[in-house]
């Protein structure tokens, strides 16, 4: 990965199914400062914080995560529903899965020019044409994942394996006409 000049959002090179490009927010911190597993002197493990309560780092919270976007108690994730009511799976430059945060930004399928624009800190945009709006869009499971106009649910080549919401209306196979083309480098 490698960050843009604009901003600091993040992408994956390399060849795309389907003819789009991800650009993931850069997240790097997501987890707070010191959201490892260590202990701050003073905070005993029955005083942590639980999911959702208001956080400056991972060492206040019992998860030892601390969301960087809406600063709350969070936990890792791989879709929207394992956040709850009023989350989001937003993605981390580290790795495939996500944290649960706040939603702040563009929902899927809003346009945009970079994914920290986006609510789950992901941008796709057809090959090719990296100087044109994309939409932000999510990770997903099937179809049900996904909001109206983004229901069909592929995985594509620098998403580390994981299915996005895309254009179109349901099922593998039937993303939107043109989406369908040979990848771009971010």
């Amino acid at each position: 990965m490698r960050g843009d000049a604009g901003g600091g959002a993040l992408a994956r090179g390399g060849a795309l199914a389907r003819g789009w490009v991800l650009a993931l927010a850069g997240v790097l911190g997501a987890l707070g400062a010191g959201a490892g597993c260590e202990e701050r002197a003073g905070v005993s493990p029955a005083a942590k914080k639980g999911f959702g309560e208001a956080c400056a780092d991972g060492a206040e919270c019992a998860s030892s995560v601390c969301a960087a976007i809406g600063g709350v108690c969070s936990k890792g994730c791989r879709v929207d529903r394992e956040c709850g009511a009023g989350y989001v799976c937003r993605s981390r430059d580290d790795g495939p899965d996500g944290v649960c945060s706040k939603p702040q930004g563009r929902a899927p399928g809003e346009a945009c020019m970079t994914a920290v624009e986006c609510q789950h800190g992901r941008c796709l945009h057809r090959a090719g044409a990296l100087d044109q709006p994309g939409h932000c869009s999510a990770y997903c499971e099937g179809a049900d994942d996904c909001p109206a106009g983004l229901k069909t649910c592929e995985e594509i080549a620098d998403s580390a394996g994981r299915k996005m919401c895309l254009p179109g209306e349901g099922g593998a196979g039937t993303a939107a006409p043109g989406a369908r083309g040979k990848a771009s480098e971010r």
